[in-house]
């Protein structure tokens, strides 16, 4: 599933366990996965012979996104645009 994807998905937000893990480089196309429960640690994950790095806990990245839409600063913004902000959220204050 791609991280685009998963962010649609209204579920993230109801797992408080559920952690988002996303192969590199990151993009909205980049493939992804819901890990829960999540481990101890943030350290990657391997599944299927790939390697997802930490990105957010569900929860998380589902209010970023609300407060995001509700500030106004996003008005009209796709959801790539959205997801692209995430992601420099993520690497950047996360």
């Amino acid at each position: 599933m791609k991280l685009i994807e998963i962010l649609r998905r209204g579920d993230i937000a109801e797992d408080e366990q559920a952690t988002i893990y996303v192969a590199r480089p990151w993009s909205p196309e980049a493939d992804a996965i819901v890990v829960s429960p999540a481990p101890a640690a943030t350290g990657p994950v391997e599944q299927n012979g790939r390697t997802f790095d930490y990105f957010l806990e569900g929860f998380l990245a589902h209010e970023f996104l609300e407060d995001l839409v509700a500030s106004g600063e996003f008005e009209g913004a796709s959801e790539k645009q959205l997801c692209e902000r995430l992601i420099r959220y993520a690497e950047a204050d996360a």
